[in-house]
């Protein structure tokens, strides 16, 4: 047979199977305590049609279906999979034995909680730019079942030895008028599993590209799914319809941390009942319970034991990293009460379950310091006894940190008895986990490859993704913040950084950071909350007080410098991941762009001559000192302002020195990163610098439409082009 007629029985199949689910799901009548399930089976639904439409045979609108070559000799087995799910949905005895579902003269059900969400669902999804993906049957008319009478394709010509005629068309056959009810929840539900099961077949035989769009359309639903949760009555919904799935699901662990906010999840709801939150499963800990260091009040974070861990007992033993977080001693107490409201939610939002890719430490609990004005956030701290191997998958990466906890155990616990000798030691201050910002120093020599730092980058991105897609704001995203547990610990937080790899052999070298890299937890939450809630009663923004408050200050938005930075937003946050991607690529601490000098350098210093590397130089600094009167191709609405003096051992950075930092790293970006990271890697740096100022501070006006969400829009601008170049690089 010809390729087209491969191609219209895989189409037919598809649309056989698409209405039959439709049909189905528009007789359904169901109780009230039903309507998660039902929600469950409409995101079925979603991943059918998104499976067609980049399988070929769901095209837009006046395009004409397709297969890829490597789909064509197994169109047989195609059929076979969609021809499951059509018969499923249509076999009476299997509805009534096998799911629990009985014939009924009642009307369908129509739930107005799932049709609203239903609906947000499909308009998010079109917003985003994902047209093709359409539902017959969201509509209200095929709610009420004005289709009844509409013209469908005969999705029984689907046969391998007799091609199909599509002119023949036929009205709704007898099995479309079946109404059927719920009478098993439990039987149901394995209705919809089942379902699922079969998707992910076809799933399977999908190409890699064909594979990882998919993915990609799938967390995009994810996203859509719960952004719908609007309010406790669709929050506890949806809740309730994923439950079925592993609680280490994307969904699922995305629902739950959105859950923690459900007192404060509407808009109208004040501050004080998004203070309420259950802190029963929060762990009492004290600091008396762990060998502090030596000055350990002074120090951001600092790794430890407890004094009655030993090696060999069942419970974990350590280590753990303590996180510092001050608060002003003089807060009143009700804006402390939000603070600690927070706090705790932050160290529940680190605790629940979450996806491999969700790359952050597992809070213990906190510990609040009256003395020092500060909470400390105890977190178990992975030791660096068995490194993850770069090209693990996200299930072997799990075996391997299972495999990690029992070797602790197990086996002698050399990393205990050597820190706790550091920890007694008067000379030091303690140990202090490995950085970014330690390992983008020059006194570091530490120089990854292109591929790696693309790769970390991606890593990053899709950790923070997931957090948007709960609706947390992080509010430190900076480089020393991102922490690396198998480069070791480092002797003082305060101390240089020493080489890493001085000694090892190149390849040695390669391969350990690689290990290094592919490791990466994102630390360091400042006082971070939901994205609903308006109020900002820390100090963070400051940006007064020595370096420690600049080195801080330079990843904020120039809008968020100073006392009277009010309302963050998450596009502020995407602002400093986009100058932690520019750390990556050029592979320099921030900082350095302090100290940058905007005269012409004589082009004899640089390599190359008249040209290459020369060339590039001389647009740089032309870049440069534009940069110094004007915002450069990049940015948004600032203000060119007079000129702003930058230097590293500055103690004062408010909003017109972000302004001329802003430029001054610009510059950079529009002269240099396509050329050395290429253009993917480009374009998202400029969105993250960009984004702010393209949303001018306007609130999406039901936040259940993520499909203009700056999570769908980080998503589709940043994290899958990041995805897609590192993928590349490693093939």
């Amino acid at each position: 047979m010809e390729p087209g007629t491969y191609i219209s029985i895989a189409q037919i199949a598809f649309e056989g199977a698409c209405l039959a689910v439709k049909t189905f799901r528009h007789g359904l009548h169901f109780s009230e305590d039903a309507e998660r399930l039902v929600l469950a089976l409409e995101v079925e639904r979603f991943r059918l049609h998104i499976w067609g439409e980049n399988a070929g045979l769901a095209p837009p609108d006046g395009q004409r279906a397709t297969l890829p070559d490597r789909l064509v000799p197994i169109c047989g087995i195609l059929k076979e999979y969609l021809s499951q799910i059509e018969n499923q949905f249509q076999n009476a005895d299997v509805m009534s034995s096998r799911y629990g579902l009985v014939v009924t003269e009642a009307p369908p059900t129509k739930s107005a909680l799932v049709r609203q969400l239903v609906e947000r669902m499909q308009r998010s999804i079109h917003t985003s730019g994902r047209s093709g993906i359409r539902l017959s049957g969201v509509s209200k008319s095929e709610e009420d079942g004005d289709d009844d009478e509409k013209w469908e394709g005969d999705a029984d010509a689907a046969n391998l030895d007799h091609p199909p005629e599509r002119t023949e068309r036929r009205k709704t056959s007898t099995w479309k008028k079946v109404r059927w009810a719920v009478r098993d929840l439990d039987k149901f539900d394995s209705l919809v599993k089942d379902l699922a099961q079969r998707i992910n077949k076809l799933n399977e035989l999908m190409t890699e590209t064909q594979l990882r769009k998919t993915r990609e359309d799938n967390y995009r639903v994810n996203m859509v799914v719960v952004g719908s949760a609007v309010d406790e009555a669709s929050l506890e919904l949806i809740r309730a319809a994923v439950r079925g799935q592993p609680d280490t699901s994307q969904v699922r662990a995305a629902v739950e941390r959105k859950a923690l906010t459900v007192a404060g999840s509407s808009p109208s709801a004040s501050s004080r009942s998004a203070a309420a939150v259950n802190t029963s499963r929060l762990q009492a800990l004290s600091l008396d319970e762990f060998i502090l260091p030596s000055g350990f009040a002074d120090l951001k974070r600092f790794i430890t034991f407890k004094h009655s861990d030993s090696c060999g007992s069942a419970a974990y033993g350590g280590p753990y990293l303590l996180e510092r977080k001050p608060f002003d001693a003089s807060m009143l107490p009700a804006d402390m009460a939000v603070l600690t409201s927070r706090i705790q939610r932050l160290v529940l939002l680190l605790q629940k379950p979450k996806t491999p890719d969700f790359r952050t430490p597992h809070a213990e609990g906190c510990i609040r310091d009256p003395t020092n004005s500060c909470w400390w956030i105890v977190f178990r701290y992975p030791p660096p006894l068995l490194p993850s191997s770069a090209s693990a998958s996200p299930q072997q990466q799990q075996q391997q940190q299972q495999q990690q906890q029992q070797q602790q155990q197990q086996q002698p616990d050399l990393l205990r008895r050597q820190l706790l000798l550091l920890l007694r030691s008067s000379s030091t201050k303690g140990g202090a986990p490995i950085s970014l910002l330690t390992l983008l120093q020059p006194s570091a020599r530490f120089r990854p490859p292109l591929e790696q730092r693309v790769r970390l980058a991606s890593t990053l991105c899709t950790t923070l993704s997931e957090l948007y897609l709960s609706g947390w704001l992080h509010k430190g995203v900076r480089a020393e913040n991102i922490l690396f547990p198998l480069a070791g610990v480092s002797l003082s937080s305060s101390s240089p950084p020493l080489p890493l790899l001085e000694k090892e052999e190149e390849k040695e070298k390669e391969e350990k950071m690689q290990r290094i890299l592919a490791s990466p937890l994102i630390a360091g939450f400042d006082y971070s909350r939901h994205e609903t809630e308006r109020a900002t009663i820390d100090r963070a923004r400051r940006g007064v007080g020595g370096n420690n408050a600049v080195a801080a200050a330079l990843y904020r938005h120039p809008s968020y410098q100073g006392e009277a930075a009010q309302g963050y937003r998450v596009q502020y946050d995407v602002y400093s991941v986009g100058l932690v991607l520019v750390e990556i690529a050029l592979w320099m601490p921030l900082a350095s762009f302090l100290d940058a000098k905007k005269k012409r350098v004589d082009h004899h210093h640089a390599s190359g001559g008249g040209g290459g590397a020369a060339a590039v130089t001389r647009d740089l600094v032309a870049a440069l000192q534009l940069g110094a009167s004007s915002a450069g191709k990049v940015g948004d609405g600032d203000g060119g302002g007079g000129s702003v003096e930058l230097s590293g051992d500055m103690k004062v950075f408010h909003e017109p020195h972000a302004l001329e930092l802003k430029k001054r790293v610009t510059a950079r970006v529009e002269a240099e990163l396509a050329f050395r990271v290429g253009s993917p890697f480009y374009r998202a740096v400029k969105f993250c610098l960009e984004f702010a100022g393209r949303n001018n501070g306007e609130e999406v006006d039901d936040p259940g439409e993520v499909g203009v969400h700056p999570a769908m829009e980080f998503y589709d601008n940043v994290v899958v082009p990041l995805a897609g170049l590192a993928s590349n690089l490693q093939d």
